[in-house]
């Protein structure tokens, strides 16, 4: 290409390029140094210019990563090839509708896709800082590298593990542990308010029943199930069984998910489960997970409840029972029910 017809092109800064694609300038930085995925050019300041053609290639590298897909497999695909990937992502969303991972703040911080122990350290580190601010973005740059559940299995829940045996050990102060919960907290509720359930989806109550008042095992459940496209009603911990059912019932729930983490010798939790189960709708499954899910698992079996060793067998009945319900909602708007 001659001077002139390269002169011709159009350029722009990068607060262009950051507001048409909706990553934020520390990411692009990142993807250009570690993956190459595009050459912006500088002026004699240093100042990146970007032409339209890096606009395209970066917005579609955004949804591409924005569905699920790391940057490090996204990388060295063209843009036809980028295309593909991103309709065949969109044909998959038609049919399984699942929410679309929020969009992260300017000035986040970002770290390679295909490390969590880097985004882990980092959390730890801003922990150690005392540094909420610092924590809050690294978790919520992390959505955008890694996705939903990715961010889930191998960040958060190491992450909590890790926090929790330090604090058990005496290594680190209560007042840090406090913060970092919070901060994590107030990140899995954010994640649980981007999600845009669409009319289709199936409803999920999920809560822990009186006396289990750990949190984070239910926050995480919400979590994955509103990012697989499930419309959570997410009511905390501690609610007796009774009231559980209530808000089953209003929102006609497919089913309940309980977290069970501790005690784990409640005696009261298996005549909670038979309350639960009688004042539900025979329609409506009870589910559950957590570290004390197997202790409990006489009076689970007694009211036919499953339950899920693993986030990964969670994960799987939430694609099994949606599907369905979901194929059912789409002939009902086609043909003009939702109308």
């Amino acid at each position: 290409m001659n001077q002139e017809a390269r002169a011709a092109i159009p350029l722009h800064p990068m607060r262009i390029v950051v507001r048409r694609t909706g990553l934020t300038a520390d990411l692009l930085r990142i993807w250009e140094k570690r993956y190459g995925v595009v050459t912006p050019t500088r002026t004699a300041g240093g100042q990146r210019l970007y032409s339209d053609a890096d606009v395209e290639h970066l917005a579609l590298l955004a949804r591409a990563v924005g569905g699920g897909r790391a940057i490090s497999q996204l990388a060295r695909l063209s843009v036809p090839e980028l295309k593909a990937v991103v309709r065949a992502d969109a044909e998959t969303d038609e049919n399984d509708e699942p929410a679309a991972p929020p969009r992260l703040p300017e000035g986040a911080a970002a770290f390679p896709a295909e490390s969590p122990e880097a985004i882990r350290s980092a959390a730890l580190l801003a922990v150690e800082r005392f540094d909420a601010a610092e924590l809050e973005s690294t978790l919520r740059a992390a959505v955008l590298c890694l996705g939903v559940d990715r961010l889930v299995d191998e960040v958060l829940g190491p992450l909590l593990f890790t926090i929790g045996s330090r604090w058990r050990a005496g290594l680190m102060r209560p007042a840090y542990e406090h913060l970092a919960s919070a901060v994590i907290r107030r990140t899995l509720s954010w994640l649980i308010g981007c999600a845009t359930p669409s009319e289709s989806s199936p409803t999920l109550v999920v809560t822990t029943l009186a006396g289990q008042t750990h949190e984070f095992g239910a926050l995480l459940a919400a979590v994955t199930a509103a990012s697989h496209g499930w419309r959570v009603v997410y009511l905390g911990t501690s609610l007796p069984a009774v009231e559980v059912a209530a808000a089953a019932t209003q929102t006609r729930a497919v089913a309940v998910a309980l977290s069970l983490v501790y005690p784990k010798d409640d005696p009261a939790i298996a005549h909670e489960l038979c309350e639960l189960r009688a004042a539900l709708s025979p329609d409506t499954a009870i589910v559950a997970g957590g570290a004390a899910a197997l202790d409990y698992m006489d009076g689970l079996e007694a009211v036919g409840a499953c339950r899920f060793a693993t986030i990964g067998e969670f994960r799987h009945w939430l694609r099994e029972a949606a599907a369905p319900r979901v194929q059912k909602g789409l002939r009902q708007r086609d043909s003009g029910a939702f109308r």
